[in-house]
């Protein structure tokens, strides 16, 4: 009988040890005939890199990798605010997976393929920056005296300088100016609260709103928001001022179908708003 159980053991252990070699052998040649029918052509390389017996699952998760690698996001040239120089764009990269996958599965033997790569080419470009050279119109205003006040007009001038506006875009005074904090450079100055004068955090920058105001007017471009003052201002004619606060806006919108560049400078005790276009 134990001669018995120890023949039936054995033979199981051969049995499973020939269903493993079996499945093994089957796997294999399943494979092989499947890479030889399905798979990449003998020879055949993708950026030197031998691809020969490659299923398309497999091409594909190589060629993905690669994309990682390859891709450049576009970037928009710009105009520096410090010195006015123009910053060239980048033109980005995309790796077409699909149609570099395809050209690698229907190549024939020994075929050196490279990647498919397109070009992504952003919207602003050095050139068209370059090409704003027609002024659309402008507006200067005398600063007067008063350190603190004439301070504060300069900063905001300076933060307005060399704004770029897309056709129909809007451009905001609050959000392109920024917080008026003692951080950024401004001042205690005079400000017209409620029809009186008292002394406010970056007052006087009223008059760079106001300056930029009549050369958007003067550009026949889309005023969006504006608000007077509570009393008359000096720098302006009566109803040509454009007062900002915490919870007041200057808005206007790039009616035309161009580029606008909004120039801003300060010298010889004026203030100047300038509208330029493509």
């Amino acid at each position: 009988m134990k001669k018995i159980n120890l023949y039936i053991r054995l033979s199981s252990i051969l049995a499973f040890l020939g269903l493993l070699f079996f499945l093994f052998f089957f796997y294999n040649i399943g494979e092989t005939l499947e890479r030889h029918f399905y798979g990449v052509q003998l020879g055949v390389t993708l950026e030197g890199k031998d691809l020969s017996g490659f299923l398309r699952r497999e091409v594909e998760e190589l060629v993905l990798k690669r994309a990682e690698t390859e891709r450049v996001t576009p970037e928009n040239a710009y105009i520096n605010r410090e010195n006015g120089e123009v910053v060239p764009e980048v033109v980005g990269r995309e790796v077409e997976v699909l149609n570099t996958v395809k050209q690698v599965m229907e190549a024939e033997e020994n075929t050196s393929l490279s990647i498919m790569v397109v070009e992504l080419y952003p919207e602003i470009t050095a050139e068209l920056i370059h090409s704003i050279d027609t002024l659309k119109g402008s507006y200067f205003t005398w600063m007067g005296s008063g350190h603190s006040r004439v301070t504060n007009i300069i900063v905001a001038g300076e933060a307005i300088n060399n704004t770029l506006l897309h056709p129909g875009q809007v451009f905001s005074f609050n959000q392109t100016v920024g917080p008026r904090t003692a951080e950024r450079g401004y001042h205690y100055a005079p400000i017209i609260v409620g029809g009186s004068v008292v002394l406010g955090l970056g007052g006087g920058i009223c008059q760079s709103s106001s300056t930029l105001y009549n050369a958007v007017l003067a550009s026949e471009l889309e005023v969006v928001e504006r608000y007077p003052h509570s009393k008359p201002v000096g720098y302006v004619p009566r109803g040509r001022d454009a007062t900002v606060s915490d919870h007041l806006d200057f808005k206007f919108r790039n009616n035309t179908d161009q580029f606008i560049l909004i120039k801003v400078s300060s010298y010889g005790g004026k203030i100047e708003a300038q509208i330029w276009s493509n």
